[in-house]
């Protein structure tokens, strides 16, 4: 478990479990009001990107 307070006064807004959130998140604190932007994690490729293929086709 791991808690997400608010950026500017710290106040706890959540408690999730480890890779509870899957998608981008929004809370707006109820006691300061400000927006908070939650995004999950980026899992790094197994595969190093110089091993894929070029897009433009060069």
């Amino acid at each position: 478990m791991f808690e997400i307070r608010c950026a500017s006064c710290r106040r706890l807004l959540l408690k999730a479990a480890d890779r509870a959130i899957v998608g981008p998140v929004d809370i707006k604190c109820p006691r300061c009001g400000t927006m908070n932007s939650l995004r999950p994690l980026v899992i790094e490729p197994k595969e190093p990107f110089s091993d894929r293929p070029d897009p433009s086709g060069q």
